[in-house]
């Protein structure tokens, strides 16, 4: 038996877009507000079998801060930011709290996963999704941009990037 053409193709298309296909995962969906919360950030493989070199992370400016933990083999870098009367302990009494954070110069072959962590200060209210936009960065100049966020009402993306609901503290 075969699938008729049109069957195939939007199986495919469907595949193409699921959030399970996704190489950028956030480890969890939803964060308590107003909590230090540890997210990581899941590397399922490289970018078309060439293997993981950087991963650069853009900060939700809805967080009241966010630090992240280094990553033995790699180099980690801050970028941006300006003092905040939000930046807590992830961004220490006034100091920057930063717009990107980068990890880079590390190799992680296509074959295996790994996590990149951060500790953030979730926002002090309930009731949003944050984006949490990916650049991946392969060998051989390949890019893959995990950065778009779902259109209102639901839907699909090809490239989502992680999101986290944020919710009431239990």
């Amino acid at each position: 038996m075969t699938f008729p053409r049109t069957a195939t193709l939007a199986l495919v298309a469907l595949l193409a877009t699921s959030p399970a296909m996704a190489h950028v995962t956030a480890d969890r969906a939803e964060m308590p507000a107003n909590s230090y919360v540890r997210i990581a950030f899941r590397v399922g493989h490289g970018c078309d079998g060439a293997a993981t070199t950087g991963i650069r992370l853009t900060v939700p400016q809805e967080l009241r801060g966010a630090s992240p933990m280094p990553h033995p083999g790699w180099t980690l870098s801050l970028g941006g930011g300006e003092a905040s009367e939000h930046a807590g302990h992830a961004g220490h009494h006034g100091s920057p709290m930063p717009q990107e954070i980068a990890w880079t110069g590390g190799r992680l072959d296509s074959a295996y996963f790994d996590e990149f962590v951060l500790l953030v200060r979730s926002p002090a209210e309930a009731g949003g999704t944050l984006a949490f936009p990916v650049v991946q960065e392969c060998e051989g100049g390949a890019v893959a941009r995990w950065v778009e966020r779902p259109p209102a009402g639901g839907g699909r993306v090809a490239f989502p990037a992680p999101v986290v609901r944020v919710v009431e503290r239990r």
